[in-house]
């Protein structure tokens, strides 16, 4: 995936999810983080950081099963 500043409705559409999808997996992010991107466009290291949250949980949660 490529990182460049988006929405966060862009983001789910590149990870191919959908935007409740992402909210859903970003309230298990840290609580300051999401003060910090709360209401704005996300910068390239904010959505590098997101998209590697949230493959991590997905990974953990599909071997759980």
């Amino acid at each position: 995936m490529v990182f460049d500043t988006m929405s966060r409705k862009v983001l789910a559409a590149k990870m191919k999810i959908d935007r409740s999808t992402l909210w859903r997996y970003m309230e298990e992010l840290d609580p300051e983080f999401k003060k910090q991107v709360a209401g704005r466009i996300l910068f390239k290291n904010e959505v590098e950081y997101i998209h590697e949250k949230i493959t991590k949980s997905e990974k953990w949660k599909k071997g759980s099963k």
